[in-house]
């Protein structure tokens, strides 16, 4: 863990939210009082004590684990300093233990914990406490409240990386669906702004021929296809289905036919599933503008069949074409198939055809 992290061990954790909830065995502190008698200045110590002893651990909540020692180490002399006067110090050492245990790594830990279990063995040889009042509690108290610590920080970073995680994933899915959404409005704009230039170059020409109505038809052909591309472009980047995949297949074999192609369509056009339509739509419009813009044919099929367990939609036309060379559009449909466990083939004998495979577990269930 980095160095950020470790600072957040004690200052940014469910230990510091609730800190004071912890504070409620801290009254083991007062049990000598039921046993040992004091006067009323050895009550005031005490009683300063414990105020003291809160303050500094409420404190060591707001710290770091490069700064936590300050309050660690006042709180183990204020322990020093109270314990010839009370052996209920020994819960000031259980308290260090839980922060050690929770704020620093596992060698530092270990090392600390040694050095406060002597200490405690010490101070017992000194001062001669009946072992179940001071050196048990304090030394019990100090191992397992520690390791108690210790599993909570362990806990905490598991979160802490669990989040970043999380975060990185979500990162990811972000750029992929940003590449997701640029390949779309390629594919869309591509085929759109095609006939766009198409209809607004035949309608010049008609004009200039002086054939009004003609030129007038094509305008309006021109305007619905650009409300068309704009409602497209609105429900592709919203991830909504257009027409369905039947319609778009209908709107495209238009298409083509209004720019003097024969178009045969074979199979029945399967229902599939979102992401899967989606993508064959996108594939099938991408391919009819580039048979708009370079096939030199006037023939052109669409046939959807089905293969073992795999869905095949197949594209060919009669146009001459000698060699082919994937651009951006051809390489962003062959990306988008793959990703769906598809893929893309193109070859050119007498015209292209173009074989779209997807995994039969894209269709949709009835």
């Amino acid at each position: 863990m980095n160095d950020k992290s470790s600072y957040q061990y004690c200052s940014s954790s469910p230990y510091s939210d609730k800190s004071w909830i912890w504070l409620i065995f801290s009254l083991y502190y007062f049990v000598p009082l039921y046993y040992m008698s004091f006067n009323l200045i050895g009550y005031a110590l005490l009683v300063g004590a414990y105020f003291i002893f809160i303050g500094l651990f409420l404190w060591a909540s707001t710290l770091g684990r490069h700064q936590v020692w300050m309050p660690i180490l006042a709180i183990i002399l204020l322990a020093l300093a109270i314990t010839p006067h009370t052996p209920g110090s020994s819960t000031f050492f259980t308290y260090v233990g839980f922060l050690i245990g929770y704020c620093y790594s596992t060698r530092i830990y270990l090392g600390i914990l040694a050095l406060v279990i002597a200490l405690i063995l010490a101070l017992q040889l000194h001062f001669d406490y009946p072992v179940p009042f001071f050196s048990f509690p304090a030394i019990s108290g100090v191992i397992t409240i520690s390791a108690w610590g210790y599993i909570e920080r362990l806990r905490f970073d598991a979160r802490v990386r669990w989040i970043q995680s999380r975060q990185e994933i979500e990162q990811l899915a972000i750029i992929a669906e940003r590449e997701r959404i640029a390949r779309d409005l390629h594919d869309i704009l591509g085929h759109t702004l095609s006939s766009i230039a198409l209809k607004a170059e035949l309608a010049e020409k008609l004009l200039k021929q002086s054939k009004q109505e003609q030129a007038e038809q094509h305008l309006s052909e021109l305007h619905q296809i650009a409300r068309n591309s704009l409602s497209l472009v609105r429900q592709t980047v919203s991830g909504y289905k257009h027409r369905g995949l039947s319609g778009e297949v209908m709107e495209l074999c238009d298409k083509l036919r209004q720019n003097g192609f024969v178009v045969e369509l074979a199979g029945e056009i399967p229902q599939l599933s979102p992401r899967a339509e989606t993508a064959v739509i996108l594939a099938l419009t991408e391919l009819t503008t580039n048979i708009l813009r370079h096939s030199k044919g006037n023939h052109c099929q669409i046939e959807f069949s089905r293969n073992h367990d795999q869905l095949l939609v197949c594209m060919r036309d009669n146009g001459a074409v000698e060699k082919l060379v994937p651009g951006n559009g051809l390489t962003g449909i062959k990306e988008r198939l793959q990703a769906l466990a598809g893929d893309l083939h193109a070859s050119v004998h007498r015209g292209c055809e173009f074989l779209i495979s997807l995994p039969a577990h894209e269709l949709q269930q009835q």
